[in-house]
């Protein structure tokens, strides 16, 4: 069913990686509020923790302030990176997410959407978003379904493991 109203295109994610999400929202519970020092301390570009933040309000875990955490998002902070209860806590929040009901209630049935249909909803759902953003929007949507279904898959990829020195 399409939505009651065209969205807008800030509503529509475009943070591919939910640990980043999860990074900056660790340093705004840590006391850091500004884009630029979250950006310092995370190791993520400027432009990316502006994406991460308007996903975790998508999400429910951030005010509409960009400063609160809300209880979902502290919730999902006390859970450890990495794990089920990770996993469970990623997963209900995208399941809850409007944006997500609306252009992608069949994100997490058994055959995801194919990218090129998920794009056409967003494009045709969104107010003024070309072709090629709700390409790139779609993409985000769906590399979210794998990170929350994949339980293989780490939630920090490439990130690599210290390997001892060899002499």
């Amino acid at each position: 069913m399409p939505p009651t109203r065209l969205l807008r295109s800030a509503e529509i994610p475009q943070a591919d990686n939910l640990a980043n999400v999860r990074r900056v929202l660790d340093a705004l519970a840590a006391g850091v509020a500004a884009k630029e020092q979250i950006a310092e301390q995370t190791g993520i570009s400027l432009r990316h923790v502006g994406y991460a933040l308007a996903a975790a309000r998508v999400l429910g875990w951030l005010g509409d302030d960009d400063a609160s955490i809300t209880p979902a998002g502290r919730a999902l902070l006390a859970a450890p990176a990495g794990t089920p209860d990770e996993r469970a806590h990623l997963r209900r929040a995208i399941f809850a997410c409007d944006v997500v009901k609306e252009v992608a209630p069949d994100l997490f049935e058994p055959a995801a959407p194919t990218p090129s249909a998920l794009a056409r909803r967003i494009f045709r759902f969104t107010a003024g978003i070309g072709k090629e953003t709700a390409r790139r929007r779609a993409q985000t949507l769906l590399a979210w379904r794998k990170q929350v279904l994949e339980q293989q898959l780490p939630l920090f990829p490439g990130r690599s493991r210290k390997r001892g020195v060899s002499g």
